[in-house]
């Protein structure tokens, strides 16, 4: 079962923090796997790992990995200023230790016979961010609407008629039902009820032929396709945030601290860059969220 494959794939993935002597592959929770001193490194070597699976290609730059997964977005990213910065220094990588890593991991998983198809990533900037949440009421809807469109390409790329697909999220937020949000993001279909609950709420249906049954479940990352997908994510706004900071800090050379964008230190941060907004004269709705 899905519970017990990340247990299955140990020791060659695990949600460990990254040490300097770790051969492992971290997959898990990106909150138990961002901390320590290679924190970092850690989402890192498991972002990369799952993405050069997928690519077939050791030595892309994260430039080039993220426009082949998120390519719907790209160009949008890129024009924003402070995304577009290709000089933001990149963790490096390429160390002995992650190529065994990584090949030690590849053979786990093909004695497993667990596949890679495919990753999917949407990135929303700031001014996109703000236009959906105008356009959609709250966030809630656009966090949610987002991940699910992302699922249904998936599904729609690779699910066989008559083939049934089990899929696995975390939570969103504290919200136990799901049943409209998913019929509103495949197609306006029925899904049926299977559970609705504080720990897990769980749905099926058919969806082009294909049956479908999903479960949104308090703890989901630590099973291993959406921990992967956590893994993902989380590395690729690390990566973003990289470059914010890189441009902000060329503006502001003498004493700004670095943000990593949550909402306590983000008010510190907007506080110190905000001269140099007005300098500018940029709208808010540009580089601040509305939630």
């Amino acid at each position: 079962s899905v519970d017990s494959l990340c247990s299955s794939l140990e020791p060659e993935f695990s949600a460990r923090p990254l040490s300097a002597q770790s051969s492992h592959v971290p997959i898990g929770d990106s909150k138990q796997i961002n901390q320590g001193p290679f924190a970092k490194q850690g989402l890192e070597r498991g972002a990369r790992f799952l993405l050069n699976t997928l690519l077939k290609e050791n030595e892309l730059q994260w430039d080039d990995l993220l426009k082949q997964i998120c390519l719907d977005d790209w160009s949008r990213i890129k024009s924003i200023a402070w995304y577009a910065d290709t000089e933001a220094l990149e963790i490096p990588f390429n160390s002995d230790r992650d190529n065994f890593a990584f090949q030690s991991a590849r053979n786990k998983l093909t004695k497993s016979e667990v596949r890679l198809l495919d990753i999917g990533v949407r990135v929303l900037d700031e001014p996109e961010f703000n236009r959906q949440v105008d356009e959609r009421v709250n966030k809630s809807n656009v966090l949610s609407e987002t991940s699910l469109g992302l699922v249904r390409n998936l599904v729609w790329k690779h699910a066989t008629p008559d083939e049934m697909v089990e899929i696995y999220c975390d939570k969103h937020g504290g919200r136990n039902r799901y049943q409209g949000v998913l019929s509103h993001c495949f197609d306006q279909i029925w899904f049926e009820i299977e559970m609705e609950g504080r720990h897990c709420s769980r749905y099926c249906t058919k969806w082009n032929d294909v049956p479908i049954r999903i479960q949104f479940r308090v703890g989901g990352d630590n099973l291993f396709p959406s921990a992967a997908a956590s893994i993902v994510a989380k590395w690729t706004r690390e990566w973003l945030m990289n470059r914010l900071n890189a441009f902000w800090a060329m503006r502001i050379p003498e004493g700004l601290k670095p943000t990593a964008g949550y909402y306590v230190d983000a008010l510190r941060f907007a506080a110190e860059i905000e001269r140099e907004v007005n300098k500018l004269k940029w709208p808010r709705d540009l580089w601040w969220r509305k939630k």
